[in-house]
């Protein structure tokens, strides 16, 4: 009946504004959509709920000129986490309607926190093994072999190199556990969300 569908569609938004702001509390969410469609992307992912709207609509609500809210729904549509569809309006004109894939959005952050935690990972061993030597005006960063090529004197400053200190090994294995916690929260969230792609153009 039309009353259930009502309610259902209440209990959707409900469901996926609360996934929406569990999501959008964490630093690295707003980092990367900042990086791949700039802030008006992250303002567009926080006005956004299920209900497809129109880029006008959007550029009114945010205050921002239709230009800047195109640019970032395309921006954010290359990566598949915005999606538009066509439809006429009552003046039998074609509209653009749009809606974001939060699924999509916490799979595109979960491939990224994977990448930054092989990335720790791999610089812990490096730098566990080997001594480096870095430039005091932080020019450059060498392990032990490179730098006596150089006789211990940057490169480019001509600064005379320091042996890091073994301290950044501590910060790095903290930032290895903060990335494993942020993987294991998008995936819970990621069992909680599902899009409606159904009529939408995503790829």
């Amino acid at each position: 009946s039309p009353f259930k569908m009502f309610v259902n569609n209440i209990y959707l938004w409900q469901t996926m504004d609360k996934l929406k702001k569990e999501l959008l509390k964490y630093n690295f969410t707003n980092t990367y959509i900042k990086q791949i469609a700039g802030n008006v992307g992250v303002d567009i992912i926080k006005l956004m709920n299920t209900k497809p709207t129109t880029p006008e609509e959007i550029s009114k609500k945010l205050d921002e000129k239709i230009t800047d809210v195109r640019s970032a729904l395309n921006s954010l549509h290359f990566y598949g986490i915005a999606c538009y569809k066509k439809e006429r309006d009552e003046k039998n004109m074609y509209q653009f309607l749009w809606n974001i894939q939060y699924k999509k959005l916490v799979e595109k952050l979960l491939d990224h926190e994977f990448t930054k935690y092989k990335q720790i990972e791999n610089t812990i061993l490096e730098k566990q093994n080997r001594d480096y030597f870095i430039c005091p005006n932080k020019c450059s960063n060498m392990p032990f072999e490179i730098a006596a090529q150089y006789n211990f004197k940057c490169p480019t400053c001509g600064k005379p190199l320091e042996l890091e200190d073994k301290k950044i090994i501590t910060n790095l294995k903290k930032q290895k556990k903060e990335t494993s916690k942020n993987i294991k929260n998008l995936e819970t969230l990621l069992k909680q969300i599902n899009d409606n792609k159904k009529g939408y153009i995503c790829e």
